[in-house]
């Protein structure tokens, strides 16, 4: 049987279990093949495929890139080495960068020498990526000493949009930057009683501009989380101190994808024993809210096991009191940071010694993942590869121009274009070259 005798639908099945890496080779097969994959619908019906699939991984990166510019990717399962994807780092200003999350296939990358001022949003498995263009309520001549910038990136699905958040924190005495181009509103006045003034906009991929986002008389935190992909319940989070000059209080802040509003939830009580100050990370567990708090500090009294960690989990979203103790456990390791909540009930971790662990709260597993970082802090994303930023036109946009010279992709100033996919691959065969695919 020949392929073109196949139903349609038969075929749309066959290409859906096909990775995104093998699905750009039919960019070129046809017109009607390149409209299908490029459609929206396919590309998130893809996505869920992989999902289903089992096709998840765990991506880590330095904050320093590696000569090689590439993003290593473990199994999620068993965290064994599946490939690395090279990625366009070779880019004006980003010199050394962090990844702020991983959603749906799309990564969101900031230069960490001007944290959150320069942005992009990659997919690296199809070398896809998009520069985001100047904010409109921060200079480029600010000074960037004075200014802390939390960063947040996330996926709402009902609208099929991924959006940016970049909230700035400035101190009371510094806040006059804020207005120096608002002649014609009224000068800000700090709120009473708080240490710290604000302003946040918001990145649409829909759109591909930043809005401004309207903020509430007392909405004044010192930044905590620098960068947030926490994303429950249509909404992301970061962990941050409710700054009063009275009382700093921990508290969970979020801001809903859809509605575009924020707001704030108090955190768990509790205390580590013998009155030890305990340090939270917050992520998504299972689905739920969770928060895990930790000991970073070697711990005498407890011996070189440290202190008891608990994860606490917000059983009804947005309600306070549901928080709920779902483990306490001793894993034997003095703990330097946590990492990253991975999608199937883990916790990837540091200790102080620079060695990576894995501890599953499914079945009380602590593993070592014989990854050391020793000369850079290492990040951890969930990853699952895809096919969004493929339905980029290829055509120019913006002003007339010339290409970038620095490769596929898109600076609003210019031109867009993808350039050849290059992956190396364990599975590859020897000799394996970089496909051809549409330029």
């Amino acid at each position: 049987m020949s392929l073109p005798s196949l139903p349609f639908e038969i075929i749309i099945s066959i290409l859906l279990l096909l990775p995104a890496k093998a699905l750009i080779k039919f960019l070129v097969a046809c017109k009607s093949w390149c409209a299908m994959i490029k459609n929206q619908d396919f590309i998130k019906k893809h996505f869920e495929t992989s999902v289903a699939t089992g096709k998840n991984y765990i991506l880590y990166v330095p904050v320093q890139s590696k000569p090689e510019k590439t993003f290593t990717l473990l199994n999620a399962k068993n965290f064994h080495y599946e490939s690395e994807l090279r990625v366009p780092f070779d880019l004006p200003g980003m010199l050394n960068c962090i990844v702020v999350s991983s959603i749906n296939g799309l990564i969101c990358l900031t230069d960490i020498s001007r944290f959150g001022h320069i942005i992009y949003l990659t997919n690296p498995t199809i070398n896809k990526y998009l520069i985001l263009p100047p904010s409109n309520i921060y200079g480029d001549e600010l000074d960037l000493q004075i200014i802390q910038v939390s960063l947040g990136f996330g996926y709402h699905e009902k609208t099929n949009d991924f959006k940016v958040v970049r909230i700035g924190f400035v101190e009371n005495d510094c806040y006059d930057w804020l207005d120096e181009e608002d002649d014609d509103e009224e000068p800000m006045t700090p709120p009473h009683g708080y240490d710290f003034v604000s302003k946040a906009e918001v990145f649409s991929l829909n759109t591909k501009v930043w809005k401004e986002l309207k903020l509430s008389c007392n909405f004044s935190y010192k930044r905590h989380d620098m960068f947030s992909g926490v994303v429950v319940n249509e909404c992301l989070h970061w962990k941050a101190v409710k700054s009063n000059t009275y009382e700093d209080e921990m508290v969970i802040l979020s801001y809903h994808l859809g509605e575009e509003t924020f707001q704030e939830f108090e955190c768990p009580k509790f205390q580590g024993e013998g009155g030890v100050d305990l340090t939270e990370c917050i992520g998504e567990f299972k689905g739920k809210l969770g928060l895990f708090a930790f000991c970073p500090v070697f711990d005498y009294w407890f011996g070189i096991g440290g202190q008891p960690c608990h994860l606490w989990v917000m059983e009804e979203y947005g309600v306070k009191n549901s928080w709920s103790c779902h483990a306490t456990v001793s894993l034997g390791i003095m703990i330097h940071r946590p990492m990253a909540f991975t999608r199937n009930g883990e916790i990837i971790m540091q200790d102080r010694f620079g060695r990576i662990y894995s501890y599953d709260f499914n079945n009380n597993k602590l593993i070592d993942l014989h990854i050391q970082d020793e000369e850079h802090d290492l990040n951890f994303v969930n990853f699952t590869d895809s096919l969004v930023l493929v339905d980029l036109n290829d055509k120019p946009m913006g002003q007339e121009g010339a290409f970038p010279a620095n490769g596929g992709g898109v600076d609003f100033d210019g031109y867009m274009h993808m350039e050849e996919v290059n992956m190396v691959d364990k599975d590859d065969p020897p000799g394996d070259t970089p496909m051809d695919v549409e330029k």
